[in-house]
């Protein structure tokens, strides 16, 4: 796996800042996800952690990442990513 990833700066709803690495991008059911480790986890590490996975979103306007709405999503983009299943459709 390549270690070099880009950095993402996520600010939290504390208003603190947080860089996280995309360690991956799938697109699955029309949606597309963002894979997220916080930045500079070795893959061991990240072997031991779950993702935080967000949906990116483009509104004509901005982009910008979401919460996913429930664990079954979650648990669905999850798995896709453990598997290594193709990343689009």
């Amino acid at each position: 796996m390549n270690d070099e990833f880009e950095v993402m700066t996520l600010t939290g709803e504390d208003g603190e800042d947080e860089d996280f690495d995309l360690v991956d991008a799938i697109e699955h059911g029309g949606k597309k996800y963002c894979i997220l480790f916080p930045a500079g986890m070795t893959e061991e590490e990240r072997e031991a952690e779950y993702p935080l996975i967000l949906e990116y979103v483009s509104d004509g306007n901005e982009d910008y990442l979401e919460d996913l709405a429930d664990e079954d999503e979650y648990d669905e983009i999850y798995g896709i990513y453990l598997d290594g299943e193709p990343k689009t459709e």
